[in-house]
């Protein structure tokens, strides 16, 4: 064989094996491509939700954690306790309220109405029911107003008081008389006789109610839930001279997905 005929060999075996080389590189880019893609496709949609908010496994000291997910504080014969309410107990509470769908007046959800092109109905507010049983001082207060929500991830959130929740009723007094004008009278009404009330609980007395916060951020997973400068004694000019503050701790799972869990809706 001539030393030019397998020189001749040679580079095309080089050139065929460059061609297989390019070939295989291509393709396994475009593999690469195609389950990049396929990734970013099964992410279109997806939304972030949370569960319900439970009460974390450590609490505080004086903390008891029920099975239907109160958390009671008790000192000698006081007791405080707090919950987070889902939107389904808070409808079943307000029924004949929440079945309108665009018309519900229910204060605390939106009923069973959904925005248009969802199969869900979204939380309209955060709902604490909190409760006190004062059967150990002459008297305690706790103003509903001085509540806050601390997260893990610096946000805080404080209550909305009656001003600032009619305000967010606003929109239905577009006129002095009329369907609307019934409903902004119906929600306030049911508000006023259900929220936590500002007043003292004195010796012998219960008292309950709700406090309302805005919806929290998707990214909040761990939160506390702060009574501050709860006032147990009392000078002779009825100025608190010992309070208590008091820390819930609770907890939630972010996750990503089409729709809410069944739990949530």
């Amino acid at each position: 064989m001539s030393k030019a005929y397998g020189e001749d060999v040679s580079f095309h075996r080089k050139a065929f094996l460059m061609r297989i080389r390019k070939i295989a590189t291509g393709g396994l880019l475009l593999a690469l491509y195609l389950v990049t893609l396929s990734g970013c496709i099964s992410q279109v949609g997806l939304r972030r939700f949370a569960t319900p908010p439970q009460p974390a496994l450590e609490q505080n000291e004086g903390m008891t954690v029920l099975d239907d997910g109160t958390i009671v504080y008790t000192q000698d014969r006081l007791e405080i306790s707090l919950q987070v309410l889902e939107d389904g107990f808070l409808n079943r509470q307000f029924a004949s309220a929440s079945n309108q769908g665009a018309e519900s007046t229910n204060p605390y959800t939106y009923g069973n109405w959904t925005p248009w092109g969802q199969e869900w109905t979204p939380s309209r507010f955060t709902v604490v029911l909190l409760k006190v049983k004062n059967y150990e001082f002459p008297k305690v207060f706790i103003n509903p107003d001085a509540l806050t929500i601390t997260s893990s991830n610096e946000r805080i959130y404080n209550v909305l008081d009656e001003g600032l929740l009619e305000d967010h009723f606003s929109p239905y007094l577009r006129a002095y008389a009329g369907i609307q004008r019934r409903q902004f009278e119906a929600i306030t009404d049911q508000l006023r006789r259900s929220v936590y009330p500002p007043d003292m609980v004195f010796s012998g007395q219960e008292a309950t109610g709700y406090i309302v916060f805005p919806v929290l951020h998707k990214d909040v997973d761990n939160f506390n839930i702060n009574v501050t400068d709860m006032a147990v004694r009392f000078n002779y000019k009825g100025e608190p001279v010992e309070t208590i503050d008091l820390e819930f701790k609770l907890e939630r799972e972010i996750y990503l997905a089409l729709h809410p869990r069944e739990e949530n809706q």
